[in-house]
C-alpha cells in the first residue's frame, strides 16, 4: 500500500516534470468544435462505463469526425467495426512501473495531430492523463476532477454515482458546439 502510494506520487511528479505547463487561455467554444476534425478518444477504464461512450462515438461519427478511439487491448474487440480500425491498442507492454505510458506508445501517438482529445473516465487515470497533457491539442475535454484544471481546458459535471447522467452530459455538452 504504501510502495503503491509512493509509485503514485513519483509519477506525479514525472507528470509535472515531462510534459509542458500549459496555461489555458479564455477561449470561445460556440465554433471550435465545428472547425476541428481529428479526435482522440481516451475509453474508459470502468467496465460499466465503457459501453455508455458509446453514444458520444456514434454523435461524432455522424459529424464526420475523424475518430481514434485509445483503448485496453482486450477491449478493441468490444468496438464497433468502424471504430476498430482506427483504434490504438495498449496493453502491459506499454505500462512503465509506475503505471504510465510506456516511451513507444507516447512516440506513437505524438507522431499523430489531434484536434480535440476527450478523457472519458470520470475518475482520474493518471495514465490517460499524461497522455492528454502530452499531446498538443487546441480542445482537451474531460469530467471535472481534483487536477482536471492541469489537464483539461473544457470540463464537463459529471456524476460519481451514475455514469449513464455523467456521459448524458458530456454528449450534451458536445452538441451545444
Amino acid at each position: 500500500m504504501m510502495i503503491d502510494n509512493l509509485k503514485e506520487q513519483a509519477a506525479r511528479f514525472i507528470v509535472k516534470k515531462k510534459t509542458p505547463q500549459t496555461e489555458f487561455n479564455q477561449r470561445d467554444f460556440s465554433t471550435v468544435l465545428a472547425r476541428t476534425y481529428s479526435y482522440l478518444i481516451l475509453m474508459p477504464l470502468d467496465e460499466k462505463d465503457f459501453r455508455l461512450v458509446f453514444p458520444i462515438l456514434e454523435y461524432l461519427r455522424e459529424q464526420r469526425k475523424n475518430i481514434v478511439v485509445m483503448t485496453n487491448d482486450f477491449r478493441v474487440s468490444l468496438l464497433q467495426p468502424y471504430f476498430k480500425t482506427n483504434a490504438i491498442e495498449h496493453g502491459l507492454k506499454d505500462v512503465t512501473k509506475l503505471k504510465l505510458p510506456g516511451k513507444n506508445l507516447l512516440q506513437k501517438i505524438s507522431n499523430m495531430r489531434f484536434d480535440v482529445i476527450i478523457d472519458t473516465n470520470r475518475k482520474e487515470v493518471l495514465y490517460y492523463s499524461f497522455i492528454a497533457k502530452s499531446i498538443n491539442a487546441q480542445l482537451k475535454i474531460g469530467f471535472v476532477r481534483s487536477d482536471s484544471d492541469k489537464y483539461f481546458n473544457l470540463q464537463v459535471t459529471g456524476s460519481l454515482n451514475d455514469p449513464e447522467i455523467s456521459y448524458q452530459n458530456l454528449l450534451n455538452c458536445l452538441k451545444m458546439f
